[in-house]
């Protein structure tokens, strides 16, 4: 009895010590809900479907090929811009409110230093990667726009991982893979950037949820 009583303080010990040391409170539900938006958002740009900011739209691929005049494809760019904004203020705006409930019904603090590590180490490959899209699109090389978000969002949840759930860092290489991939199917990168960001996001956001928001 007595060692068993030692084993229980140990593991309680060392969940407590995981809890200090790993941001541990980011949401399944959360994760999820910015899956569902980038699979939303992209769709609209993907599929064509009837969305523009004038009259003269291009489809995605025309995008890519270029084979529209300058002003179709501005307004398609500006688009893409506004429908990415809007994907990423939302997410942001979710995930910190389903972190925040989180946090409240485990008695953790928000705001720590996992949470700052965390975030440093996402940030700057992320920071990175919107820096690098931007010099792509001045130099009108829009079919690779996609494929380096995918790439340098894997590079910073690899990175992140080592600070919070250790299964970003599978995230993060699938995320790297699409990427990779997406840019020898530059024609494609929307897609594979609806895989990496939409189901990917889902798929983890329902595993997070399962293996430890239900606990």
């Amino acid at each position: 009895m007595e060692n068993l009583k030692h084993k229980k303080d140990i593991s309680l010990i060392k969940t407590l010590m995981e809890k200090s040391t790993k941001f541990s409170n980011l949401s399944g539900y959360g994760v999820l809900f910015t899956g569902c938006l980038a699979l939303l958002g992209a769709s609209f740009v993907y599929f064509d479907i009837g969305i523009s900011i004038s009259e003269k739209h291009i489809s995605y691929a025309e995008l890519i090929n270029q084979t529209g005049s300058p002003d179709t494809i501005t307004n398609k760019i500006k688009l893409l811009v506004i429908i990415a904004s809007l994907i990423l203020i939302s997410s942001l705006i979710v995930l910190y409110l389903t972190a925040r409930i989180k946090s409240g019904k485990h008695g953790i603090v928000l705001f720590n230093s996992s949470f700052s590590r965390t975030l440093k180490s996402l940030f700057i490959p992320v920071f990175s990667g919107g820096i690098f899209c931007l010099f792509l699109l001045s130099h009108n090389m829009y079919g690779l726009v996609a494929p380096a978000t995918l790439i340098f969002y894997g590079l910073g949840l690899v990175s992140a991982s080592k600070s919070s759930y250790l299964e970003l860092e599978y995230l993060g290489y699938f995320e790297l893979l699409l990427g990779i991939t997406a840019s020898y199917f530059m024609g494609s990168g929307l897609l594979f950037w609806m895989i990496g960001f939409g189901v990917g996001h889902i798929v983890f956001g329902f595993f997070i949820h399962f293996k430890y928001d239900k606990k």
